[in-house]
């Protein structure tokens, strides 16, 4: 399970910001009679953490990240995104495509020279990994991987290591868990190389639990839409662990798809005749008489096309056990609705019963109404004045239970909404511009 995301020098982002999934301290204060009479419920009634092992420790299943447009929401996924990238894959050069590419914070020419810097920490049966990266486009400067156990709480090194620019090589420390002959393999490390990303390929046992987050991660990216094409179908058709085709996860996919009035009977992949290698889907309606009709899924909506995508990217996730999922814009071309219910599906013991996490952003605040989230489960992106981005959870805030957060986040009670400048003074503004320049 994440626990905590710690960024700078990242695009938007100029000094450290922290995103933080671990639930706060239980208030306990009593409801007031107004809230008895508007039954508001407790953070724990609206979504109940998961709770880490050994530890006095409690993890939300969601977070949602609200702001103004330009105001850095995206910024932070893409940063998430980065760092599991370069842990799983290795870091990307310049001339590599990848989702998010490194790039500094450039209205600041120190910082534009100085490297980024990130900080994950997660937690699995009962250990707290603590990993560090420092690098910019060319190298990395520092790594380091350290990890907790529940029964002595005691921070323990598992490597690190930090570039020495007089040498012109890294200084390496390791841990007891890691004195072995794979310790060779830093000898051909490249400057950009994070050494966690080869981890998969060694035997060590107290990392497997983080390799294995590592790596189910990355399927869990949506960047408010999915591309049907041949290979997403073929991953539809073979993606399945046990073997269940059409029953299995495209069948619940299709079950929401039903559930959420998109109007579709059914969902069918079909080889092509063309190709036998290749497949297409179809989306299957009931006519007025009774009859069956299908035609190519590309000829629905764009919103239910990517109503699909993200359903059967998030049902997969549940079935295979993967533990986060990144989606930015979550309701792009979907009703507020149908996201509400998306996001109690990640919420509910029963749907999500292995613990699946979402970090999504949003500009609906229909989603911060009606007990959907909790307060520690809403974060707010606001531009600072040196356009530099600022990242803060509601917690920070002291609001009553039955506030209307969707009402106050628009009337700028939180900050992170647009200024939107009066128009008379723009024209005034410039017409005085353009007389100081005749």
């Amino acid at each position: 399970m994440l626990l905590d995301f710690t960024v700078e020098n990242f695009r938007s982002i100029k000094g450290a910001e922290t995103l933080s999934a671990v639930a706060a301290s239980k208030s306990k204060a009593k409801a007031s009679n107004s809230e008895s009479r508007r039954r508001v419920k407790s953070d724990d009634e609206i979504a109940e953490p998961f709770h880490v092992e050994g530890w006095d420790i409690d993890v939300l299943p969601v977070i949602a990240i609200f702001g103004a447009n330009a105001s850095g929401k995206s910024n932070v996924l893409q940063a998430l995104d980065y760092l599991l990238e370069c842990m799983a894959r290795g870091m990307f050069r310049g001339d590599d495509e990848r989702t998010s590419p490194l790039i500094p914070f450039k209205l600041d020419k120190l910082n534009e020279q100085n490297p980024s810097y990130f900080n994950l920490r997660t937690a699995f049966n009962g250990t707290i990994y603590t990993y560090s990266l420092v690098l910019n486009g060319n190298r990395i400067f520092l790594e380091r991987l350290s990890y907790a156990l529940s029964s002595t709480k005691r921070e323990r090194l598992l490597f690190s290591r930090t570039w020495n620019e007089s040498t012109q090589r890294f200084d390496w420390k390791n841990g007891s868990d890691f004195s072995g002959a794979h310790n060779q393999l830093a000898e051909s490390l490249e400057d950009h190389e994070p050494f966690i990303s080869i981890l998969s390929r060694l035997k060590i046992e107290v990392v497997k639990p983080l390799v294995q987050w590592i790596m189910t991660s990355q399927g869990g990216r949506y960047w408010g839409q999915q591309e049907i094409d041949s290979s997403f179908l073929n991953s539809l058709w073979n993606a399945e662990p046990t073997n269940l085709g059409l029953t299995g996860v495209l069948e619940r996919t299709k079950n929401l798809l039903l559930k959420f009035d998109t109007g579709l009977d059914d969902i069918e992949i079909r080889k092509t005749e063309s190709d036998k290698k290749s497949y297409q889907l179809y989306a299957v309606h009931k006519t007025g008489d009774s009859s069956y009709i299908s035609w190519k899924f590309e000829e629905e909506s764009m919103g239910t096309q990517k109503l699909f995508g993200l359903v059967y990217r998030m049902q997969l996730m549940f079935f295979a056990g993967s533990f986060l999922m990144i989606a930015d814009e979550l309701g792009s071309n979907i009703h507020p609705n149908i996201t509400r219910e998306i996001v109690r599906l990640f919420h509910s013991p029963k749907t999500n019963p292995k613990r699946t996490q979402l970090i999504f952003t949003s500009h609906d605040n229909t989603l911060q109404r009606n007990n959907l989230l909790r307060r520690d489960q809403i974060w707010f992106t606001q531009k600072r004045l040196d356009q530099s981005t600022e990242l803060y959870p509601l917690s920070d805030f002291k609001v009553r239970n039955d506030l209307a957060i969707d009402k106050a986040y628009l009337d700028g009670r939180f900050r992170a909404v647009p200024f939107i400048s009066d128009e008379d003074e723009q024209s005034t503004s410039l017409e005085e511009k353009d007389k100081d320049n005749a």
